[in-house]
């Protein structure tokens, strides 16, 4: 409590923000972003709940009047990379095979419409997944999380050119895969 005292002093456009709000406010919209980045629900929750832990220890440095959703998805962009970089050191200790537990739900009535657009999605989901990190993010924020630029460029510490030439690149090296998998012809 002292701490949020003394950023109050420091600073006059301080405006405080609790925990509860913080989750009220955003954790639908990290939540979504956790998830395409883990594309694993129990993954997702793993790092929602990191997410927000570290943001109640750093309560101080979350400001209303600031964008407190740019921290976050920069605290779970960090927590994810952390990870992955853990587990890349581990795997090449002991290589580990991966599960496939999703299922495929059929709703309709036309099996093979619904098939078809699951391998669809698959497809596009791996495509998006072999991006190098440096646009896989920008991507996933842009169209996953309906992130505006300035706002990526926020998130990313980078700048909007910056950006907007990673969201080309990686559209372009989509394209490119996915006329190798046989689409576009």
């Amino acid at each position: 409590m002292e701490e949020i005292l003394r950023a109050i002093e420091t600073d006059t456009n301080y405006i405080p923000l609790t925990p509860e709000d913080l989750v009220d406010n955003y954790n639908e919209s990290i939540w979504r972003f956790c998830r395409s980045l883990t594309y694993s629900k129990e993954d997702a929750e793993d790092l929602l709940q990191e997410t927000f832990l570290k943001a109640f220890e750093q309560m101080t440095k979350i400001n209303a009047s600031d964008n407190p959703k740019s921290f976050l998805f920069s605290t779970a962009l960090y927590i994810w990379k952390s990870k992955k970089r853990k587990y890349a050191r581990r795997a090449r200790i002991v290589p580990v095979s991966n599960l496939d537990d999703e299922t495929v739900e059929i709703i309709d009535t036309n099996i093979e419409d619904d098939i078809i657009a699951q391998e669809d999605i698959r497809i596009v989901q791996n495509q998006v997944q072999s991006l190098p990190e440096k646009v896989k993010i920008p991507i996933i924020l842009y169209y996953t999380m309906e992130m505006s630029l300035t706002d990526i460029a926020a998130t990313l510490k980078l700048p909007v050119g910056t950006v907007k030439s990673r969201l080309h690149k990686a559209r372009k090296i989509i394209e490119k895969g996915l006329i190798e998998v046989g689409y576009g012809k």
